[in-house]
């Protein structure tokens, strides 16, 4: 008797194994099923971190649960790295990631955001152009390249520290005489304008929108871009000058832990798409100086890549070992 009830639930169990189970696919929520939190690896009230509040805003209709801005400053983005990547991977614990981050990895090799995170898609972006002090001595890119050959040690520029993105930016420009300029460090771009409007450095990479604060201050001289920026259609690209460097945009974007679900990645990036396609989002960004712009996360992935190639590059060639 014991032994035909085994048999016949050892039956039943194998050919329920071999029908579809629509139980088993109930017994999974639907994602999301709470709130999803976004690390923020920035100080509270800074461009990035309002830029992420205002998506977090746009986005939670779509996804239909609220999203909570969580900000973790600190270590050169280590701690808002180690705060996502010691999440669970199942889409409910996001990190903003910056173009700035990429430099930081590539100078101090502190994480690797593409073996350790999964590009969710893109954001935004702020236009990146090289300024210099009204002056200056140079009004043209390949000027101020051929004047700091022949005057070295006295080519000044400002950047966020050795190897951040403004020092790595102008490593690239200069080519194998970036070790005849001083590298002067600032503890942030609107620090580096100030001191740039004031005449206590020559030049610097900033965000174009700051050319519109600081009007009449300072000038620039080549967008960093591969065309021309709305904000300063006149200026001509590096490539038009026939400087031959990298792209380079302050750009944001969302990511999650490696490992997390593709079905799961697929929904946020809808929300995300969905979101930046609202014109709202323009409005909101044009006090920021951002625009937004959306990629998806293989090619949101593609740009990171891009970055830390040649940011990797600059490093070697300024014989950079901060580690």
């Amino acid at each position: 008797m014991n032994q035909t009830f085994t048999r016949r639930h050892i039956v039943r169990a194998v050919g329920a194994s071999l029908l579809p189970a629509p139980w088993v696919a109930s017994a999974q929520p639907a994602f999301p099923n709470k709130p999803v939190r976004i690390i923020v690896p920035v100080p509270a009230s800074g461009a990035a971190d309002v830029s992420v509040r205002i998506l977090a805003e746009f986005m939670q209709p779509h996804l239909g649960q609220s999203i909570v801005v969580d900000n973790k400053p600190g270590g050169l983005y280590t701690i808002g790295m180690q705060g996502v990547t010691s999440a669970p991977p199942d889409g409910y614990t996001l990190i903003h990631l910056n173009a700035t981050m990429c430099a930081v990895q590539a100078s101090l090799k502190k994480f690797d955001m593409l073996k350790q995170l999964v590009p969710i898609g893109l954001m935004g972006a702020a236009d990146v152009v090289l300024a210099v002090s009204a002056n200056a001595p140079f009004k043209t890119m390949p000027e101020l390249i051929a004047w700091n050959r022949a005057n070295p040690g006295k080519f000044n520029y400002g950047s966020l520290g050795p190897g951040s993105m403004e020092h790595l930016v102008m490593v690239s420009i200069l080519g194998k005489d970036a070790a005849l300029a001083n590298n002067i460090p600032f503890k942030g771009g609107p620090d580096g304008a100030m001191a740039l409007a004031q005449g206590e450095i020559q030049a610097m990479t900033l965000a174009a929108a700051l050319l519109v604060q600081f009007k009449d201050k300072f000038r620039a001289i080549g967008a960093l871009m591969d065309q021309r920026s709305p904000l300063l259609p006149d200026l001509p690209t590096a490539k038009e000058q026939g400087v031959d460097v990298p792209i380079v945009q302050y750009w944001g974007g969302l990511a999650a832990p490696a490992g997390t679900p593709k079905p799961v990645i697929d929904a946020i990036e809808r929300a995300m798409a969905a979101a930046i396609a609202n014109p709202g989002m323009r409005q909101r960004y044009a006090p920021l100086g951002m625009a937004p712009r959306f990629a998806s996360a293989q090619d949101f992935g593609r740009i990171i890549e891009s970055d830390l190639k040649w940011l990797g590059e600059s490093v070697k060639s300024a014989n950079l070992d901060l580690r």
